[in-house]
C-alpha cells in the first residue's frame, strides 16, 4: 500500500508541475508513514514541508495545492486531509485494504522479498571467523546468528551477497595448536610428555591425534620439528574447521567463503600492503607512535600487554584519519603484526568490488573500527563502504546462575551443547530480538517452558494457531476456498477495525524488510512478527462469540482469507530469519 501511496503522490506532484503551480526543480525525499493516531488515517505524507523551501511557499498552502490536484487513477483514496503544519493523511478505500490479503496470498512464499539480484548491488558479510584452534563456542553465538540474519535480509531486499569466513590459520596460535597436536600424537604412542602452559588441554585435541595416527602411523614420531610442525598444523586446522562447519550447518548457518589468512602471507600480500603504504608516504619509523604520549593505556588492554613488542619499528599514520594514535604495522625486526594482515584481508575484500563491505564483530573489537577505516583511507579506498556491526557478549543463565561450562564435557560451554539443549530457532529468536549493542540474559529454564511466559513459544504459537484454524475449517466442511476461488464478496466481509489493521501491517513487510536490511537490524523483523501476533491474539480472543469459522460463508471465507495470509506472512518472515513456522504445537494450559 505503501507503494501506491507514493505513486499516487509522484502523479500528482508531476500534474501540478505541468499546470505551473509548482515550479519542482527537484524532489527532495519525502517518508509515507503510518500516523501515530490511527484516527488520522492510513498514512501521512510529509512531501508539503519537504517542499518549503525549494517551492519558497508555506507548507499548508503546498499541502493544499496537493489536495486540490490529487490524481487518483485508481480510485484507491476515500479521504485526504491536510493536518498539523502540513502534513497529508490519507484515507484508503477498504476495498484497498482488504485486498491486501489477496496480494499476500498471491506472492506466497516471496511475501516481503525483492527479486533476487534486483539491486545490482554487492555485499559482503564476514562473520563468525572463529579461531579455528577449537569449537564454536558460546561466545561466537550471538555473532553467528547475527551475521547468518543480516545476510538472509540483505539478500532478501535484493541484494548480492557473500558470506565470509576469515580463517585465522597463521601465527602463534596456530603453532600451539599444531604442538599440542603432536604432543597428543606422541602419547598415543607411549611417551609421557606433558603439555605446556598455554597449549590446549581438551579432549578434541585428543581426537585430532587419533586421527592423525590413523592416518600417517608412526612417521612423524621421530621426525624434525620442521617437518611435523606443518603437518600437525594442517591437520588440526582441518579438522577444526570441519567441526566448526559441522555446528554451522546444525544452526542453519553457511558460508559462501572460507578464506585462509595463512594465503595472504603465502602470497606475498601482507608485506606488499605494508610496501604499498610505504610508497604513499603514510608511514614513518620511530621507536614509538607520534601520538603515543597523548594516550592514557589501560593496564588491562592488550596494548598495554605486549608493549615491550612494539617498541621501535613502522608506524601506520591511521590518526590523520580518526585513530587515537598511528599504529605500528612493521615490528623492528621487519615482521608483520596481525593488524597488517588485517589490512591487507580489507583490501582484498575491496578488490573483489563490493559495495558494502560489512564486518559483525564483538563488540570489544570496538577499538579496531578506526584504525580500519583509517587504514583504508591511507590506501585510496573508500572507508564509508566498510561498515561494522558490534555485538555485545549474551549471559547465558540457568536457575539465575550463568552458565560457562558444559556439564557434560566438563569444558567451555560450546555453541553444539546451547543448540542441543534449546534448538535452533530459540538461538536464532533469543540472539536476534535485541539491538546487536544490548546486553541480555538468556535464560534456558524460561525458554524450555510452552506457556505464554516463553517469548519464542509465544512467537512460533501464532502461525501454528493460523494453521490450526485454517484445519479446523476443513473438519468442518468449509475448507478456505484458496486464492483461485477468493472473491471480493469474500473480502468485503474483513470491516472489523482489528481485521482491517492487521491487513495494512501485513502489507508492510517489504518495507521493513528494507529498512532492516539497510539499517543491519534484524530485531525490526521480529517485532513487526510479534505485533501482527499480539494483534491475532486479542482478536481471536475478543470475537469469540463471532467467530472466525461460522453459517455465514462469505463471512467466513473473508476471515480465513486473513488468516491464510497472516499464516503467510508469519512464514515468510520467520523464513527470512532463518527460523521454522510449526504447523501445530500444544497449546499452552490456560488455553484451550
Amino acid at each position: 500500500m505503501r507503494q501506491k501511496v507514493y505513486a499516487l503522490i509522484h502523479e500528482t506532484l508531476a500534474a501540478l508541475k505541468a499546470a505551473g503551480t509548482l515550479k519542482l526543480e527537484q524532489v527532495p525525499g519525502y517518508t509515507v508513514e503510518p500516523p501515530k493516531n490511527p484516527a488520522h488515517g492510513d498514512w501521512a505524507v510529509n512531501v508539503a514541508m519537504m517542499l518549503t523551501k525549494p517551492e519558497g511557499k508555506p507548507p499548508r498552502d503546498i499541502a493544499n495545492a496537493l489536495v486540490k490536484g490529487l490524481v487518483d487513477r485508481e480510485g484507491i483514496v476515500a479521504k485526504v486531509e491536510v493536518a498539523g503544519p502540513g502534513f497529508l493523511n490519507i484515507t484508503l478505500k477498504e476495498q484497498v485494504i482488504q485486498e491486501v490479503a489477496r496480494e499476500v496470498l498471491g506472492a506466497g512464499e516471496s511475501f516481503g522479498r525483492q527479486a533476487p539480484k534486483s539491486t545490482g548491488k554487492r555485499v559482503m558479510v564476514e562473520f563468525v571467523s572463529a579461531n579455528p584452534t577449537g569449537p564454536i563456542h558460546i561466545g561466537h553465538a550471538r555473532g553467528a546468528f547475527m551475521g547468518d540474519a543480516v545476510s538472509r535480509l540483505l539478500e532478501a531486499a535484493g541484494h548480492d551477497v557473500t558470506r565470509e569466513f576469515y580463517i585465522n590459520d597463521y601465527g602463534k596460535q596456530v603453532e600451539t595448536l599444531g604442538r599440542t597436536v603432536y604432543k597428543r600424537y606422541l602419547q598415543l604412542f607411549g611417551q609421557q610428555i606433558e603439555l605446556g602452559e598455554g597449549e590446549y588441554p581438551a579432549e578434541y585435541v585428543i581426537d585430532i591425534a587419533k586421527t592423525w595416527k590413523a592416518e600417517v602411523g608412526e612417521r612423524y614420531v621421530k621426525a624434525p620439528e620442521s617437518e611435523w610442525m606443518p603437518a600437525a598444523i594442517a591437520v588440526g586446522i582441518r579438522e577444526n574447521l570441519k567441526a566448526i562447519k559441522a555446528t554451522l550447518e546444525k544452526a542453519s548457518i553457511r558460508h559462501d567463503v572460507f578464506f585462509s589468512e595463512a594465503s595472504l602471507h603465502t602470497g606475498g600480500k601482507v608485506m606488499a600492503v605494508a610496501e604499498e603504504y610505504k610508497q604513499r608516504g603514510a608511514t614513518y619509523e620511530a621507536a614509538t607512535a607520534r601520538r603515543e604520549g597523548e594516550k592514557v593505556r589501560s593496564e588491562d588492554s592488550k596494548a598495554a600487554q605486549f608493549a615491550d613488542r612494539q617498541k621501535g619499528g613502522t608506524f601506520l599514520m591511521t590518526s590523520q584519519h580518526g585513530d587515537e594514535e598511528d599504529r605500528i604495522i612493521l615490528r623492528h625486526d621487519g615482521t608483520p603484526v596481525y593488524l597488517t594482515a588485517d589490512l591487507a584481508y580489507h583490501r582484498e575484500k575491496y578488490a573483489r568490488g563490493y559495495d558494502r563491505i560489512i564486518d559483525v564483530l564483538g563488540a570489544d573489537h570496538a577499538g579496531h573500527l578506526p584504525r580500519m577505516r583509517g587504514g583504508m583511507a591511507l590506501l585510496g579506498l573508500d572507508p564509508k563502504k566498510l561498515e561494522f556491526l558490534l555485538v555485545q557478549m549474551v549471559r547465558i543463565t540457568r536457575s539465575g546462575e550463568e552458565v560457562k561450562v558444559s556439564k557434560r564435557k566438563g569444558t567451555v560451554f560450546e555453541l553444539e551443547d546451547l543448540l542441543d539443549e534449546v534448538g535452533a530457532d530459540v538461538c536464532r529468536f533469543l540472539f536476534l530480538i535485541k539491538t546487536a549493542n544490548s546486553r541480555f540474559d538468556f535464560d534456558l529454564d524460561l525458554v524450555q517452558k510452552q506457556s505464554k511466559d516463553n517469548p519464542v513459544f509465544y512467537f512460533q504459537y501464532g502461525h501454528a494457531r493460523c494453521a490450526s484454524i485454517l484445519k479446523k475449517a476443513v473438519e468442518k466442511g468449509t475448507p478456505f476456498v484458496g486464492l483461485e476461488g477468493l472473491t471480493s464478496a469474500h473480502l468485503a466481509r474483513l470491516t472489523l477495525p482489528e481485521e482491517l489493521a492487521m491487513l495494512k501491517k501485513m502489507s508492510q513487510l517489504p518495507d521493513v524488510v528494507a529498512s532492516s536490511a539497510e539499517r543491519l537490524e534484524p530485531h525490526h523483523v521480529l517485532y513487526f512478527c510479534q505485533e501482527l501476533i499480539t494483534d491475532f491474539h486479542s482478536y481471536y480472543t475478543k470475537y469469540k462469540t463471532d467467530p472466525i469459522i461460522s453459517g455465514d460463508v462469505e463471512k467466513t471465507q473473508g476471515r480465513l482469507a486473513l488468516v491464510a495470509a497472516l499464516k503467510q506472512t508469519l512464514r515468510s518472515a520467520f523464513a527470512l530469519l532463518g527460523i521454522h513456522a510449526p504447523e501445530y504445537m500444544e497449546a499452552p494450559p490456560d488455553e484451550e
